[in-house]
């Protein structure tokens, strides 16, 4: 993964007209979106209220069951509601994993009390992901929370997390169909933090990333924010190659969605302006074709992208990028609502 990232990115300046120009045109979300916010909230707070329960009476005998299936949700959701700033622009990203063990009560499914000391672990597992990566204006972005293989009475849960360094406003382009991102001739090295012909320490990948987040993810309607709840995080592998269907730039060649050179040359680890462009839309149809409706775990038509991270790969014979995007069902809520707090 990568760490020591910042993205100062020369792009058109069509895109670097200020978010509060648009957010100030956006409009009230529906009614019907509001009660489906207002309702996700809903559960969220009554989960840490049965935390709550189980912390003020650690002697209660009684015992209340939850599914595996819920106790994921409720985890995944509260985490994010309480620590995730989902919203912000990023730059840099750092994603980092890491397991733990839910114990699983004979009838199939998770005590309040046995979920309520797993939850603390959980804390303290993303609080030591989050502590050990290195970024500027470091802030903790999702937690996607996943069910896996069950070994005798435990289930194991992978934990998957993104921190991210503050990039600030979101900039908004112009419409797609007759835009550009990369409208100046120059380079950017494929990764590494190299600096590109606009003397900025940025590399392709991240510039990549920074500019799909900026066109591709939505802001919340002003005095509103986005809450997203049953993550799904998909991800491609270095050499995977699904094809680029992009037309023009005859000059690009492979013709993938995603850069990839074997036996790289020097000259191979630059993008042109061109190949910037090429790769953008090819990472563009990526994250909302190919990998939302792959065959494995195809992502709900209810979720909605909220995160594209396209990241440097490197073999002993080849270079490229690979991709992990992030989905999600968008609730929309009353920023009043929402009382957030720092990972620390």
């Amino acid at each position: 993964m990568k760490t020591n990232r910042t993205i100062i990115a020369t792009i058109s300046i069509i895109i670097l007209i200020a978010a509060v120009t648009i957010v100030s045109c956006q409009k009230e979300p529906s009614p019907v979106a509001m009660e489906q916010g207002n309702s996700t909230l809903a559960r969220i707070r009554d989960f840490k209220r049965q935390l709550e329960m189980v912390e003020q009476n650690p002697y209660c005998k009684s015992v209340t069951y939850m599914s595996i299936s819920d106790a994921v949700w409720n985890i995944e959701a509260l985490f994010n509601y309480t620590y995730a700033y989902s919203n912000y622009t990023y730059g840099q990203t750092v994603c980092c994993d890491t397991m733990l063990y839910l114990p699983v009560c004979p009838n199939d499914s998770v005590s309040l009390s046995d979920l309520y000391v797993f939850n603390g672990q959980l804390y303290e597992a993303v609080l030591e992901l989050y502590n050990a990566a290195i970024l500027n204006n470091k802030q903790f972005v999702i937690l996607d929370v996943e069910a896996s293989e069950r070994i005798g009475n435990l289930q194991a849960i992978e934990l998957h997390t993104v921190q991210g360094s503050i990039k600030g406003d979101q900039p908004i382009p112009e419409p797609p169909h007759s835009w550009v991102p990369f409208d100046q001739a120059g380079f950017w090295y494929y990764g590494g933090d190299m600096i590109n012909s606009f003397g900025d320490p940025v590399d392709a990948a991240d510039t990549l990333s920074w500019v799909l987040n900026a066109v591709l993810v939505p802001k919340a309607p002003e005095n509103h924010e986005y809450v997203y709840t049953n993550v799904i995080n998909k991800h491609t592998d270095l050499g995977e190659n699904h094809p680029n269907p992009t037309t023009g730039y005859p000059n690009v060649d492979p013709r993938y969605c995603e850069f990839y050179k074997t036996y790289p040359t020097m000259e191979d680890q630059i993008l042109i302006t061109d190949q910037m462009n090429f790769y953008y839309f090819g990472e563009r149809h990526l994250v909302q074709n190919i990998l939302p409706n792959s065959d494995i775990n195809p992502v709900p038509s209810d979720h909605r992208l909220f995160l594209v991270i396209v990241e440097e790969g490197a073999t002993d014979t080849t270079i490229g990028h690979h991709t992990m995007a992030f989905y999600g069902l968008k609730n929309v809520i009353v920023q009043d609502s929402v009382h957030k707090i720092n990972l620390e």
